[in-house]
């Protein structure tokens, strides 16, 4: 059984678990990259690091771990590659780039051995060629593409200004588990791929496709994961950054999401259709299309035997979306009709659907829709805000989060499993215990988006209990 280049990179890369690694992290391997590289990425495999150290710390949290290093030995082992002997001669950095070989993007590893002589005996038992450049051991999964790297000529990537650009927005060697940077054409590249394999549902991705560079990475610290990204567009939208609604949403949330919207105006033709398309099921879409273009909020509090759910936004008119929304809940209401109802903070209308009502309006100036009849004095502060809640202030600012970012999606998973599990007991169902104990070590999550200076940033930050 042949192990291909990205089997023998990954391992090599989990060799930092496995007791392997070691040696001081190497940091020019960049410079051995083609300056047209669609991609390139740096690994540290190094187990003195802090880094490494602390990730394998928060793996060993989850009880899924053991039972995936076992399979991953077994995997290897069975093709003829001695496990051990790979990842104990891998050396501190594992680094990956892609290159174009005949127009097609090909994989290149490079690594400093620990044991070079281990190494090499390694790769030639996975079939892979390698060869050594300045010290490097470079590796790939065909002569053509090693060749392909190794008789460059140019200037190679650590010159290129883009990327120069790039790595200055992510942590430096050494305060990272990994660090990566995809270029326009790479970029794109990844696109094309997920196109392909994604479909339709690939389209949100199509912002990479406008990005002169990409960059991110992976830190571990006080055990959480960091994950950030940032992108330079090539034509980036103005959004508006803060989100005044977001400081309504109350405390004890057990996930809460804000987003600052603009920007989305619907095209004239868009509208058009959209008006059609009401008129014939009976509903103003295009007052609900313009509700969310301005400040919006969400949140689910645990509630008994439901979860509390409620949606503010502040659209441009908010009662004509208000309207909308009626006409769209009295299409699945059989029958039933909102009566206005005095609920605590004020007005609502409320719609009777047996087990549950919903409520629904607007009160000063925000378009409401809940199935509390306390949503109101929650948004009025009558619990407390998010933004003084414990959880939401150790994510926040392990996330490094501002409060200028233009939007975010925060969940409470310490508090939100027992809601789940309890919601699903409903329902005559349990969760499966392997799903609930591996969710169990994880406390928060946090993903937020913001802009500066032209560049575009996503955090998503995950921390354990």
């Amino acid at each position: 059984m042949r192990v291909r280049l990205a089997g023998v990179a990954v391992v090599a890369v989990l060799a930092a678990g496995c007791g392997g690694g070691g040696g001081s992290a190497a940091s020019d391997a960049d410079s051995l990259v083609p300056g047209d590289a669609l991609a390139f990425a740096t690994i540290d495999t190094d187990t003195s690091s802090g880094q490494v150290a602390s990730a394998l710390k928060i793996l060993k949290k989850f009880p899924i771990e053991p039972r995936a290093e076992q399979q991953l030995r077994a995997s290897i082992t069975q093709s003829g590659v001695d496990f051990n002997a790979l990842t104990s001669s891998a050396g501190s950095e594992v680094d990956i780039a892609v290159i174009k070989v005949n127009g097609q993007p090909q994989t290149v590893g490079l690594a400093e051995p620990s044991d070079e002589k281990a190494f090499d005996a390694q790769l030639d038992k996975s079939s892979a060629k390698h060869t050594t450049m300045k010290g490097w051991t470079v590796f790939a999964d065909n002569q053509a593409t090693l060749d392909a790297f190794t008789k460059q000529s140019g200037s190679s990537i650590a010159d290129d200004p883009a990327y120069q650009a790039a790595i200055k927005t992510i942590p430096a060697d050494g305060d990272a588990v990994a660090r990566f940077y995809a270029s326009s054409a790479g970029a794109q590249t990844a696109l094309g791929a997920a196109t392909s394999g994604l479909g339709q549902s690939a389209g949100s991705l199509n912002s990479f496709a406008a990005a002169n560079w990409v960059a991110g990475s992976l830190a571990s610290e006080d055990g959480a994961f960091k994950l950030e990204v940032h992108a330079r567009s090539k034509s980036a939208k103005t959004i508006p950054s803060g989100n005044a609604l977001a400081d309504k949403i109350p405390a004890g949330s057990i996930l809460a999401l804000a987003l600052q919207g603009g920007g989305t105006t619907v095209p004239a033709s868009a509208q058009e259709q959209l008006s059609v398309l009401g008129q014939q099921i009976g509903v103003d879409l295009p007052a609900l299309v313009s509700a969310l273009n301005g400040p919006v909020i969400a949140y689910v509090r645990p509630g008994i035997p439901l979860p509390e759910v409620t949606i503010a936004a502040r659209p441009a008119q908010p009662r004509p979306a208000a309207a909308a929304i009626g006409a769209l809940l009295a299409r699945f209401a059989n029958g039933a009709q909102p009566v206005p109802t005095q609920v605590d903070g004020g007005t609502l209308s409320k719609l009777d659907l047996g087990p549950i009502a919903l409520y629904f309006g607007v009160n000063d100036g925000q378009l409401v829709v809940t199935d509390s009849s306390n949503a109101l004095a929650e948004l009025k502060g009558s619990v407390g805000r998010l933004s003084g809640d414990a959880v939401f202030k150790e994510a926040k600012e392990g996330a490094g989060m501002s409060d200028s970012s233009q939007g975010f999606m925060y969940v409470d998973i310490k508090d939100a499993l027992p809601a789940l599990s309890g919601f699903a007991q409903l329902a005559n169902q349990n969760l499966p215990p392997e799903v609930e104990n591996n969710l169990r070590p994880l406390r928060s999550a946090l993903l937020f988006g913001s802009t500066e200076g032209g560049v575009q940033t996503l955090v998503a930050y995950v921390k354990t209990s």
